[in-house]
């Protein structure tokens, strides 16, 4: 069973310019099989590297031969940011896409009662401005630590790749929502004594979950 070989990812820290990045590379099979090298500062996502691996791993000698690969990109790309920074500039049109003002994201700012909204990522990483995120980081500590797994309670769609269940969950009841939309994940703070239902129906709307 391929489950049974799981190469091994690699993680670390590389400083530059006063700046601690944090990278982990690893071997992913869907929707095809590659390894991944995330770049993230205090919980943002800033850059990835995916290069595909031509199949998949069902033996231990295959199993090996990948974690050599994981290596050898996990180190190139760590040389690479100490001697020059990002492999390229941090993709800033990932954020414009979601925080356009035409964007889900802006539009569930504006309605009445949502306090803050985050955009998380499948991997459970927030993105958004730095200060707002290490902001949040302080306040909720636990549930950035716990993001990756609560991302689970929305059951994946059997028969469709990286698409799971639509659905508003509470976090903090009166305070934080989950909410998947099938393929996007939104972390919404919400203001204490807010109506959830109406609050539920506006995000449903905005979402095209309704």
């Amino acid at each position: 069973m391929a489950e049974n070989y799981i190469p091994s990812g690699r993680t670390s820290a590389v400083n530059k310019d006063g700046i601690v990045y944090q990278l982990q590379t690893e071997y992913v099979r869907h929707p095809h099989t590659r390894v991944v090298t995330t770049i993230f500062t205090q919980g943002q996502v800033l850059h990835k590297i995916e290069k595909e691996v031509s199949t998949a791993v069902t033996t231990i000698d295959e199993m090996h031969r990948v974690e050599d690969f994981i290596k050898g990109q996990h180190r190139e790309i760590s040389l690479i940011i100490k001697e020059r920074g990002l492999p390229t500039k941090p993709a800033d049109s990932e954020k414009k896409r979601f925080f356009s003002d035409s964007a889900p994201a802006s539009r569930l700012k504006e309605v009445p009662g949502i306090e803050r909204v985050y955009v998380v990522t499948k991997d459970g990483h927030i993105v958004g401005d730095k200060s707002t995120t290490t902001q949040f980081k302080k306040m909720f500590r636990h549930v950035f630590r716990e993001l990756p797994e609560m991302l689970k309670v929305f059951t994946a769609v059997p028969g469709r790749e990286n698409r799971r269940e639509k659905g508003i969950y509470e976090v903090e009841p009166n305070r934080i929502l989950l909410v998947s939309t099938g393929q996007e994940y939104y972390l919404i703070l919400i203001n204490p004594g807010s109506d959830y239902n109406n609050l539920a129906t506006s995000i449903n709307e905005i979402l095209g979950m309704a």
